[in-house]
């Protein structure tokens, strides 16, 4: 069953269209990938799904109701975002993991959800400035999930990070999409990263779907002729 359906969707800025039309279906308790270059509207994309931005034309369901019927603080609730870099608050680890918590009154364990992103329970009173960037990113993804959310919505979440701290952090949201039944959005310019996490997804190129499908399908058999150019790395 779809937890979003995406209907004509389109985002323009002064005249110019910067995304779109999109339709699209993204099924519950999967990570579907939103895959394409730089500058491709991905993360315009994902911004539509927790209603950071609302589209110009078209429609969004969330749960079978227009997105925009949904109270922002709850809708944000259910459906958490991680950002490309950790956008952490200034304090200790356990503060951020509670912040949501503390906000939607809520009684949390922050040592359950620390366990749950791999980082000890010594880490919870570090303060983040002393932070690696892997472990930054955890604390990011434990803030998301200490509200108990349905969905997680992550942008490029291991850019500039390590290929160690890259391959954790790809492995901690396989294991939170299983263990907590989650629907995942994942954006990623990186092919290889689309197929290690990804079991399904969409293509766009300069703001327009391209295609989508199975991750697999969709990047060793393509059915059009510019996904062929960007798995070669010919796009101009």
């Amino acid at each position: 069953m779809e937890i979003f359906e995406l209907k004509s969707v389109k985002v323009l800025r002064g005249g110019k269209v910067l995304l779109g039309p999109i339709d699209w279906r993204i099924e519950e308790s999967r990570i579907s990938v939103i895959l394409g270059p730089s500058g491709s509207g991905k993360t315009t994309l994902l911004r539509l799904l927790n209603r950071l931005d609302d589209p110009t034309e078209g429609r969004i369901m969330y749960q079978g109701k227009p997105i925009e019927s949904y109270p922002i603080p709850d809708l944000r609730k259910e459906v958490g975002m991680v950002f490309q870099r950790a956008e952490l608050f200034p304090g200790s680890v356990r503060r951020n993991i509670l912040w949501g918590p503390m906000i939607h009154n809520m009684v949390v364990d922050p040592l359950e959800v620390a366990a749950m992103v791999g980082l000890s329970s010594e880490m919870l009173d570090k303060d983040v400035s002393e932070l690696s960037g892997g472990e930054a990113q955890k604390v990011s993804i434990g803030r998301a999930i200490s509200v108990g959310p349905k969905v997680l919505l992550l942008d490029e979440p291991t850019s500039g990070l390590d290929p160690t701290s890259t391959l954790q952090i790809e492995e901690l949201v396989k294991h939170l999409v299983s263990k907590l039944h989650l629907t995942c959005v994942f954006v990623t310019h990186d092919m290889e990263q689309a197929r290690r996490v990804g079991d399904d997804g969409i293509l766009l190129i300069e703001g327009k779907k391209i295609e989508e499908g199975a991750i697999d399908r969709l990047l060793t058999n393509p059915r059009d002729s510019r996904t062929l150019k960007f798995i070669r790395g010919q796009l101009k």
